[in-house]
């Protein structure tokens, strides 16, 4: 019994370390400046995360032993589904036409399949093992108050630690802080910021209130910066859960809906400091899109005339028991929104859509339309994009890698069955969350990262920083969520 219990600490702490790794070495690692991020980010996950695994598989094996098997029956869907996942990808990879660059992602983003087993063990040692404190979320916040702000002190022009030096001038605002280029930074937001929003609404004390409100503040700020429209399809699929979880606490309804508040409140008066500070008018120029129009008036001011109406009338509102109404009306909207976005992307998509998506997402399923039923079932190899794009390199000098959405990058690289799998695993997650009425527990919180991230990544693929965030958060969702009781 004393050996089963040593066993177990030392996975826990196994756990804790790989979440270190994910969310405090990967995120803050870098060398001299921004040429070979990624692939470097990528390194360092696997030199840390590899010895790890290792070692936590060789302490599930003593295990069982110790337990005389009793441990077989603890194995859940989500660890089977997981294993099937990256059982998959790696042959998909033996299939493709170079199985070396498929597993090591070489020619891509470097989340080849090698990578992909990695991080799903890790997910899955996360979720069999780990004992979640609150403390645990100081750390993280001590270092994404630095990684933000550093994000803003760059969009003020300031370059800070020489990591701008040798980018061109359109570059120079695409990449910040530790993380790198926008579209990495916004879906590292999309998995970092609801975690603590949701731990901002519902914590106890008024010290903490006020340490997650401060963390807000400076999340905001990176946010606005990144300016990566993808992040806003993320945040909107993210609210249609967390307003469930807002209003379905039938005891801290009212807190939930006044820290709602404060947080709209909040996100309005950052978009009002960015849209008059004068350090950030070079910014400020880069801004287009839907980022461009939270900036412009009168969206900020609605946001803080309303969310200070709301604020002030939430305890009525609660106690004429109207906030279903209230629930209804906001889901509605925002499935609106959505629908109206998906609308107009329809009606306006030509190869130009979205900074060049429209182009890259068309040669891609045009690619995949023409390729040989073997390969439309195990897809062309993880990180094998590239070959989609030869032809369009040679006439454009554009080197594509990616499929600049992870649902067209897995149905192209993974097949048929590989997409049917990455659905399955998303619809798992959404089932345990509906299916248990996760929302009206704390557990919720944890998969309002994942949902994040979800809507941000059908307009971007995932990047060694979010593929290792993701692999943590995903495990203490499922650590949670995935259980019989």
């Amino acid at each position: 019994m004393n050996q089963t219990h040593s066993l177990r600490k030392m996975e826990n702490r196994i756990a804790v370390y790989l979440g270190a790794v994910s969310l405090i070495l990967v995120p803050l690692y870098i060398k001299g400046s921004y040429f070979g991020l990624i692939e470097l980010k990528a390194r360092v996950f696997l030199y840390a995360a590899v010895p790890a695994v290792l070692t936590a598989a060789v302490l599930a094996a003593a295990g069982i032993f110790f337990d005389g098997g009793r441990r077989k029956s603890s194995v859940r869907i989500s660890s089977i589904l997981l294993l099937i996942i990256g059982l998959w990808s790696l042959f998909s990879s033996f299939m493709s036409i170079n199985p070396e660059l498929s597993l090591t992602g070489s020619r891509g983003w470097k989340v080849g399949s090698i990578m992909t087993v990695v991080l799903i063990l890790t997910t899955i040692i996360v979720s069999g093992n780990l004992r979640f404190h609150s403390y645990m979320l100081l750390p993280i916040m001590a270092v994404n108050i630095f990684i933000n702000s550093l994000a803003v002190i760059q969009s003020a022009g300031i370059n800070v630690f020489g990591l701008q030096n040798g980018l061109i001038k359109e570059q120079y605002y695409v990449y910040m802080t530790t993380i790198g280029n926008s579209n990495s930074y916004s879906g590292y937001l999309c998995l970092l910021l609801p975690l603590f929003w949701g731990a901002f609404l519902s914590c106890k004390e008024r010290a903490t209130e006020l340490l997650y409100g401060l963390f807000a503040v400076v999340g905001f700020m990176g946010f606005i910066m990144a300016e990566s429209d993808s992040s806003y399809a993320g945040i909107g699929i993210c609210m249609l859960f967390m307003l469930l979880f807002v209003f379905g606490a039938d005891d801290h309804a009212e807190q939930y809906l006044k820290r709602s508040s404060v947080l709209v409140v909040l996100y309005g008066g950052c978009l009002l400091f960015v849209r008059y500070f004068p350090l950030f008018e070079a910014k400020r120029a880069e801004f287009a899109g839907l980022s461009w129009k939270m900036l412009c008036s009168p969206v900020p001011e609605i946001l803080i005339s309303g969310g200070i109406i709301l604020y002030l009338s939430a305890g009525r509102l609660i106690q004429s028991k109207k906030e279903r109404y209230l629930l209804i009306a906001l889901e509605v909207l925002i499935i609106a929104a959505i629908c109206g976005f998906a609308v107009s992307m329809v009606m306006n998509f030509n190869d130009g859509w979205g900074n060049g998506r429209g182009e890259i997402w068309r040669i891609s399923w045009e690619y995949f339309c023409k390729l040989p039923l073997r390969y439309k079932i195990t897809g062309i190899g993880p990180e094998m994009v590239f070959q989609a794009f030869i032809a369009h390199l040679a006439e454009t000098g554009s080197n594509v890698v990616t499929a600049h959405s992870d649902i067209m990058q897995v149905l192209l690289t993974q097949g048929i069955v590989g997409l049917v799998l990455y659905m399955s695993f998303w619809g798992y997650l959404t089932a345990l969350f509906f299916g248990k009425k996760l929302w009206k527990s704390n557990t919720a919180v944890f998969f309002f990262p994942l949902a994040a991230y979800w809507g941000q990544s059908l307009f971007c693929t995932v990047y060694p920083i979010t593929a290792a965030v993701f692999s943590f958060m995903a495990g203490l969702y499922l650590r949670y969520a995935d259980r019989e009781d």
